[in-house]
């Protein structure tokens, strides 16, 4: 089935169960410690390697996935991920890329050389399109470089700000965009693998509902109440795919130069510069840069920062978890430890906040002391 098939038709009908649609029960593991392997994680300052920090682009509605005509110019705007750019790449890539190839171009224009950009013009690429990507930074300098990412798309939107049509549609781009990255997991050079995912909860939900896209693309998903790491009242643990950007921007930028696109770095400073392009056909993927060059004031920076710790190569689990302090989370990488846990709002300031770092390391300490206390 070819992608546009796949996507066609979004919000003319309802899916048989969206994202917000309750869960069965799933059943508990044994009644066994099945942490008993896991190595505590090492959590220091004196650990800390660098920390980095990144704007989400963030719209309550969601991403913008929609075409525009613009004088003689076709654009095709994706968009305003949120946290989810790289999560949600083959999915939203594939239905711009579509988009630009249903118009009968050509030559096709790629704004902005993060993840989605550089999806959609591998895809075009492929297709046999002579494709440029227009950008003011490449890999590894570019917001999607600052990434945490691990696999589960999630806070891109306000509930209650989209339709159930939106939701339809979202569900089939989050599904679309989980097997579009199946190909890369172990693959040698992208820096995507799996991971011992835990999602943890104060409180057992009731309902429960389904994880984003549905719980079958979630493998070995089981939920628990007793035995769950750390300690907490519920956790729901799977497999999940981390992905590395700093690994993984790299190749499919070399993937994109190999089927044909080439980069051309300049600085797309108005909409003047964006109308004075030779190509007529255009995928718009320039994130915050949108609200400059296109005029969408509803687009807010969401402020991110990450600490990297040193590697520890045991350490293959991951973890979200709420704590007194704050959302904490922990993913593992080849290059170092990510922990993370911050969301402001409308700060885009490049600076590390000091205090997020204490928290980050110190809060990462505990949860770790509480691993070696049961092991």
């Amino acid at each position: 089935m070819r992608r546009r098939d796949f996507v066609s038709g979004f919000g003319l009908a309802t899916l048989g169960a969206c994202a917000t649609a309750p869960a069965e029960t799933l059943a508990p593991p044994p009644p066994t410690n099945p942490y008993a392997s896991y190595v505590p994680l090492q959590s220091s300052l004196s650990r800390v390697t660098r920390t980095v920090v990144g704007h989400r682009p963030y719209r309550p509605m969601g991403y913008r996935l929609e075409t525009e005509k613009l004088g003689q110019k076709t654009v095709i705007h994706n968009y305003g991920h949120g946290g989810c750019g790289v999560t949600m790449s083959w999915g939203t890539a594939s239905v711009a890329a579509d988009e630009a190839t249903a118009t009968g171009a050509r030559d096709i224009a790629v704004l902005g050389c993060g993840v989605q950009g550089l999806t959609s013009a591998l895809i075009l690429a492929r297709r046999g399109h002579n494709v440029t990507i227009y950008a003011e930074q490449l890999p590894p300098h570019t917001t999607s470089n600052v990434a945490g990412v691990l696999w589960m798309p999630t806070g891109y939107f306000d509930r209650s700000a989209v339709s159930q049509e939106w939701l339809a549609m979202n569900r089939k781009l989050i599904r679309l965009a989980y097997y579009g990255f199946l190909p890369y997991v172990n693959r040698p050079g992208y820096g995507v693998y799996w991971a011992d995912h835990h999602q943890l909860g104060r409180r057992i939900p009731s309902p429960r509902y389904e994880l984003p896209g549905g719980d079958d693309i979630y493998p070995a998903l089981h939920t628990s109440t007793e035995n769950t790491l750390f300690g907490y009242a519920y956790e729901e643990r799977f497999k999940a795919m981390i992905i590395d950007p700093d690994y993984y921007l790299d190749a499919i930028l070399q993937d994109a130069q190999l089927a044909g696109a080439r980069t051309v770095r300049m600085r797309l400073a108005s909409i003047d510069d964006v109308m004075a392009l030779p190509e007529q056909t255009i995928v718009n993927c320039t994130g915050l840069g949108a609200a400059g060059l296109f005029g969408d004031d509803t687009l807010v920076p969401v402020k991110g920062q990450l600490s990297h710790l040193l590697p520890q190569p045991n350490v293959t689990y991951s973890y979200v978890a709420p704590t007194s302090s704050g959302v904490l989370y922990m993913f593992p990488r080849k290059t170092g430890i990510v922990l993370g846990g911050t969301h402001d709002e409308g700060n885009d300031t490049l600076e590390p906040d000091p205090a997020q770092i204490t928290r980050m390391v110190e809060g990462h300490a505990e949860l770790a002391a509480r691993l070696s206390a049961n092991a």
